[in-house]
């Protein structure tokens, strides 16, 4: 690489089905992006990721007694639920996202990925996923919604804040 020319960077972008997630693709396409990030003819690593999560299909348990193993029975994964949630994660992502990347020719990569859908899960996704990318920043959205309600079940952009090494920007 010349001396002139920019290095390709990675922006791995932390998307699902909200505003505030249309809000981190337009302000990075605006504030981060450069042509640099471009794709390489030759392959390349691409440009801007979307990183969407959707649930790990685990099997459900009913039945049972306090405890007691008697009446229990396991449940397999319904498959038609997990193609169900990546079908509609597809959809959303294209209409939402992939639409506004394409008509600007800034290549992306969209990954759609299971984890456990806790906050502190799909935070270990992200930071996961933005170290093996040795992504240049990692954009996540923090969504509103009180000082309570994020105490008792946690912040997936604060647990990114905490666990990534990357350099983080949150958009609030």
């Amino acid at each position: 690489m010349a001396a002139s020319e920019p290095a390709k960077r990675v922006l791995l972008l932390a998307v699902d089905d909200s505003e505030t997630s249309d809000r981190v693709v337009d302000w990075t396409v605006e504030n981060l992006y450069r042509d640099g990030d471009e794709v390489e003819p030759c392959g390349g690593d691409l440009s801007i990721h979307l990183l969407h999560v959707v649930p790990v299909p685990l099997p459900e348990i009913v039945g049972g007694l306090g405890g007691l193993d008697t009446g229990l029975v396991s449940v397999d994964p319904d498959p038609k639920e997990d193609i169900k949630h990546i079908a509609e994660a597809k959809e959303f992502i294209k209409r939402r996202f992939v639409t506004k990347l394409a008509t600007r020719n800034i290549a992306y990569k969209v990954e759609i990925v299971h984890f456990l859908t806790d906050n502190d899960s799909i935070g270990e996704a992200i930071c996961t996923r933005a170290e093996a990318l040795k992504a240049a920043t990692v954009v996540v959205a923090k969504h509103q919604r009180g000082v309570v309600a994020e105490f008792f079940m946690g912040s997936v952009t604060k647990y990114v804040t905490h666990h990534v090494k990357q350099p983080v920007v949150v958009l609030h």
